[in-house]
């Protein structure tokens, strides 16, 4: 199936969900224990996952599913978000 079709949707979207992620780790900065943000990253990083599944793009679907990963580990307390400075 040709996907180029899609591509247009695919960049929208992701810059939907990259700007998500992005206002979350900005939230989550000031303030850390905010499991709410912690759970919109999650959401928004999974769907960009899903999104790059379906158009095939393996690259974004591994390093998503790495970020998802990351991201899990704060949401179950395993890992607890500090400032390194």
């Amino acid at each position: 199936m040709d996907m180029s079709k899609y591509t247009g949707i695919f960049r929208s979207e992701s810059e939907k969900n990259i700007k998500e992620m992005s206002d979350s780790l900005l939230s989550l900065e000031q303030d850390p224990e905010n499991a709410e943000q912690i759970n919109v990253l999650f959401r928004a990083a999974h769907t960009f996952k899903g999104m790059a599944a379906t158009m095939g793009f393996k690259q974004i679907v591994e390093l998503t599913h790495e970020m998802e990963s990351l991201i899990d580990r704060f949401r179950t307390g395993k890992l607890t978000l500090d400032s390194f400075f």
